[in-house]
Parts: C-alpha cells; structure tokens; sequence
C-alpha cells in the first residue's frame, strides 16, 4: 500500500512540475517581462533622462494632472500631457541654453505616491546658472504617471523665465565681470543710480539724495531691487553701457 502511495504522489508532484514548466515556457514564448512597480520604472526613466538626454516626461499618461506650485509664471495645474509639455516645459527649456543636468538626491515610495527629490543645473539663456531642487509627488495607474506635483524654488525659476538673451557684443555676463558697479545715470542726469559693492544700491533724483535705498542681486544681465520701504523692481544690462529698468534707459558714468 506504501508504494503504491509514494507512487501516486510522485505522479502528482511530476504533473505539477510539469505543468508550472508549461506556464513559464508559453510566458516566454509570448515575450512576457516582469511587471515593473512605479518607483522602478521612475529610477529607469530618469537614468535615461540623465545618461541618454531622454524625456523623463514619456512617463506621464495622456489624460495626467500635472501642478506646479507656487508662484512663478508657469505654476499651475495642467490637463493632459499636451497641455503640460506645451505651456509649461517647453517655455522652461526656451530659457535654456544647455539641458538640464539631473542629479538625484533620493527615491522613496510610500505605497501610493513616489517621491523623486533630485537637483537640477543648467545655463540660461543669459549665460547665467539656473540651479534648483526639485521634489516631484507622483502618482501611477498601469505603468503611467497619472498625478504629479512639482515642488521648487519658484523663485529661481522667475527668474529664469525673466532672463533675456545676451548681446552677442557682451563675452561675458555683468554678473560674471562685475561691471554693473558704479553709477548709472539717465540722459537727463536727474536719476542717479550707484549700485556698491555690497549689494546695496543708492539713488539720487533731482535734488533728494538717497530718495531711494535698498539691496540687488544681478544674475547674469539681469537685476532685481529690494527697496528697504518694501517695493521690488527689476531690469536688464543691454550692454556694458546700458541699463534698461523701471522705463528709464541708464548709462555708465565713467570715472
């Protein structure tokens, strides 16, 4: 009676076997690859976007929702992939004179979203670096980015999408060879703007001396005020010699 036993259960077992063999077998005759989990195929995609300059962006279904946070000129959210691609990455990219460089910081998945934390460089338009970090929150259905949402400095990024094309007359930037130093004038003579070495600038008009103060950043060509009563403006160095801001057209006083 054992052996008999033995002999019906090595039969079953040898069934089986050969059963899981067939499965396994028709897989690969159709070409079957293991299914790839969200966070897998997010490292995949951006290695090919870092290594191959590839669009991480082939990863997003065609009906996503896409955010961008903040408040610079491309935040908001977007409908669709089309929608995305044409009024907020390829506006960015416009600004760009090089590709984006990606590094990644850290990939992490709580079970419903990837979170991809990476820092990104470039060279502007201008010939200023843009550099920014960036944590994107995605989520998957069947493979494809479904939801996402775009944390980063939004600041940097406005003032990458204020950033005019530089002169091909200037070499280099005002930022790399600090010749925005000094005063600046009107052709009038009534404003008369100094920007010191401190990052403070000092403005005269008219007869009031220092009628206006406050702190400046120049990024490539292009400057930012932070008045001490609190307004903020902007302009642009066209040339060595001239400075377009707040409607005025300044020249460099030479000493």
């Amino acid at each position: 009676m054992d052996s008999v036993k033995n002999r019906v259960i090595l039969v079953l077992v040898l069934a089986l076997l050969s059963s899981a063999a067939f499965v396994i077998q028709a897989q690969l005759d159709k070409g079957s690859q293991p299914i790839e989990g969200p966070k897998e195929l997010v490292a995949q995609y951006f290695d090919r976007w870092k290594n191959h300059g590839e669009s991480f962006f082939d990863l997003l279904d065609e009906d996503a929702v896409w955010t961008v946070t903040g408040r610079s000129p491309v935040s908001g959210v977007y409908h669709g992939k089309t929608d995305f691609l044409e009024n907020a990455v390829q506006p960015i990219l416009k600004q760009l004179d090089t590709p984006i460089q990606p590094e990644l910081i850290s990939l992490t998945s709580d079970g419903h979203f990837v979170w991809l934390h990476f820092k990104a460089a470039a060279k502007a338009i201008n010939g200023s670096s843009y550099v920014n970090t960036y944590v994107w929150k995605m989520e998957f259905k069947n493979g494809k980015i479904t939801k996402g949402f775009a944390f980063l400095d939004t600041y940097e990024l406005t003032v990458l999408m204020k950033a005019k094309k530089t002169s091909k007359a200037m070499k280099n930037t005002m930022e790399e060879t600090q010749g925005y130093l000094g005063m600046w004038v009107t052709e009038d003579g009534y404003i008369r703007h100094e920007l010191l070495p401190n990052n403070r600038y000092d403005e005269d008009r008219g007869k009031r001396e220092s009628a206006y103060q406050g702190r400046y950043k120049v990024t490539g060509n292009h400057i930012e005020y932070i008045d001490d009563t609190g307004f903020t403006a902007d302009g642009d160095f066209v040339d060595e010699k001239t400075l377009h801001h707040g409607g005025y057209i300044f020249h460099k006083k030479l000493e």
